[in-house]
């Protein structure tokens, strides 16, 4: 071997561990870099135009990563990222709802509502046990409206974050599509090192499969194709921008944009896991759910009590009963009545001022308000409001008015066509709303339940006005109470507390919504299923995100084994690489000296 061809050898041999140096420093200073996938050298005996072995070239810089691995990452990202966000919406639903033996549970405040009505049975004339029930129907119904306003803020919450999603979607998306220009060009070029720019398409691959579910395959020049889990591109070449707005509020009746492509392509069905997956299930169903659950047990309480409360009166009665049942057209709108309805006006003491009692028949609504006005004269009157609301008031304020159901101390049928169909109702009273104990604002007996649970709240004037509640029941006898001699309820009389303590205590059919099966216990008790299904799908997610953090955990550590830096073997690579290094330094050291010799031979 010629003096060059050591020298040459030596150089190569200075260059390549010069660059094995700056790989194991590179390797060390990115030891906590997330994502960091650790280079390798290869390096091999250079050949000078077939000449033999005459020094040393890098064959190859090695990234030393794992696709499958780093695949089966990402799917399981997915399934981690779905199920952080159905625990953390979770977690938030159950403190509203509260426990199954909290105090501030909702099936709670039902059973303590029901404690307050047996108070009052038992002295229907004190005024503390009147106050005590108002209050805590007014905590009930408040519970309500708050966990129907969190349930609707929540739904508007995922909502928000679905547009943050898909805007962190797009941005990564672009990012995979310039690199993958990058990588292309770059990889062109023999022993050009790419891997930084893998590392980053790796970790944006990532972030990109936490939030929704995608599948990979990459091309022979490096760059990495990207689509949907049902097969439709997201990066081919250019990257396509998802679109998605959110809703400016969420009302019960929303309807949500679907996510699509910037062609117009909706890919929202192929949405199966990821944080999106989560947010959409909690957004359109598990949130709704619950809504529609605490919308029936509003309404199924709110019937369970006006049915009882509709039936008596209280002393002093209230002057004015409203309807809560608003009519479209009070001329034409016909309701059959099924047995005798009596009317009165009494005084404060109970004492009959004027009665009437009105024939069973079929009447529009504006001929059954002129028939109770008629009948109760000068002392009373009755009319169709322009709410179109049948509304009965005594003349005189100091006065107030009472009716009950002349059907041998059972409910009046009832039946009306709104519309849809005839459907029977029971107990006069009840069907018009005139007293009732819980109110919904646009919704009444017999109409869908949504949105009760945001609207229920007690009768205003029963508020101010506790010694309204209904005690006893108007006297049902043949003859009419004598007026100005007879009570038309009597003093002491708690019949109707202890009607409405037994009705709450009583098994209630419940239909099947939400997921709930249909359900026959006292309200109580049903509150009680709602909370504890809340509590078993909360525990049942946090053993499932227990499981997929283990699981992802367990495969991280398993790249993080082949892929990431390990300290002891870098610095050991660098003490091999300075000994190389140094020997290749002597020997260019040795060739000078030798070569400056037979320089000076020549001399």
């Amino acid at each position: 071997m010629s003096l060059t061809s050591a020298l040459n050898a030596a150089v190569t041999g200075l260059q390549v561990n010069q660059r094995g140096l700056e790989i194991a420093s590179h390797n060390i200073g990115n030891v906590n870099t997330e994502g960091y996938s650790r280079r390798v050298i290869h390096q091999e005996a250079a050949d000078t135009a077939g000449l033999g072995a005459r020094g040393v070239s890098i064959s190859q810089i090695e990234r030393v990563a794992d696709e499958f691995l780093s695949s089966q990452i990402r799917t399981e990202s997915a399934a981690l990222g779905r199920s952080e966000v159905r625990d953390r919406y979770f977690t938030n639903i159950q403190g509203l709802f509260g426990d199954i033996g909290s105090n501030s549970s909702i099936g709670q405040r039902i059973a303590e509502m029901t404690t307050r009505i047996e108070s009052l049975a038992i002295d229907p004339e004190s005024p503390t046990a009147a106050s005590g029930l108002i209050e805590e129907a007014q905590g009930f119904a408040r519970d309500l409206n708050t966990i129907s306003d969190e349930i609707l803020r929540l739904r508007s919450e995922a909502d928000l974050e679905i547009e943050h999603a898909i805007a962190g979607i797009n941005d990564d998306l672009q990012l995979i599509a310039d690199l993958n220009d990058k990588i292309a060009t770059r990889g062109a070029v023999a022993g050009a090192d790419v891997g930084d720019m893998l590392d980053q398409r790796d970790q944006a691959l990532k972030r990109v499969g936490e939030l929704i579910n995608i599948k990979t395959f990459q091309r022979s020049n490096g760059e990495m194709v990207v689509f949907t889990g049902d097969a439709r591109s997201l990066v081919d070449g250019d990257a396509v921008q998802l679109t998605y707005n959110s809703a400016t509020g969420v009302g019960l009746g929303v309807t949500f944009d679907s996510i699509s492509r910037s062609d117009g392509l909706s890919i929202q069905s192929d949405i199966r896991d990821g944080e999106l997956k989560g947010l959409l299930e909690v957004r359109d169903k598990i949130l709704p759910n619950l809504h529609a659950q605490l919308d029936v047990l509003a309404a199924s309480v709110r019937d369970a009590a006006n049915a009882v409360h509709n039936r008596g009166m209280g002393l002093p009665a209230a002057p004015t009963l409203t309807g809560s049942r608003t009519f479209a057209d009070p001329a034409t709108d016909q309701v059959t009545i099924g047995s005798d309805v009596r009317f009165a006006v009494a005084d404060a003491a109970g004492v009959a001022v004027a009665t009437f009692d009105l024939p069973a028949g079929v009447y529009t609504i504006s001929d059954l308000a002129a028939a109770i006005d008629a009948g109760l004269g000068a002392d009373g009157s009755a009319v169709v409001d322009g709410d179109g609301r049948l509304v009965v008031s005594a003349t005189n304020p100091a006065h107030g008015v009472g009716l009950v159901d002349l059907n041998g101390g059972a409910d009046a049928s009832i039946s009306f066509d709104d519309g849809s169909g005839p459907k029977a109702f029971s107990g006069f009273s009840n069907f018009f709303g005139l007293n009732d104990f819980f109110q919904t604002p646009g919704v009444v007996q017999g109409g869908a339940s949504t949105g009760v649970s945001g609207t229920i709240e007690v009768r205003a004037d029963l508020v101010t006005n506790p010694e309204r509640l209904s005690r006893g029941r108007m006297t049902m006898s043949a003859t009419p109470p004598v007026v100005g001699t007879d009570r038309v309820v009597a003093l002491g009389d708690g019949t109707m507390m202890q009607e409405l303590g037994a009705a709450f205590s009583a098994a209630r059919s419940v239909p099947a919504v939400g997921g709930l099966p249909p359900i026959n216990k006292p309200l109580h008790e049903y509150a009680a299923e709602i909370v504890g299904l809340v509590s078993q799908q909360a525990a049942d997610e946090q053993e499932r995100l227990a499981f997929e953090q283990s699981l992802v955990e367990q495969l991280e550590t398993r790249l993080a084994d082949k892929s990431g830096v390990n300290l002891d073997e870098e610095l050991a690579k660098i003490l091999v690489l300075q000994n190389a290094f140094s020997a290749s330094a002597r020997v260019v050291t040795t060739a000078d000296e030798m070569m400056e010799i037979i320089i000076g031979l020549k001399r």
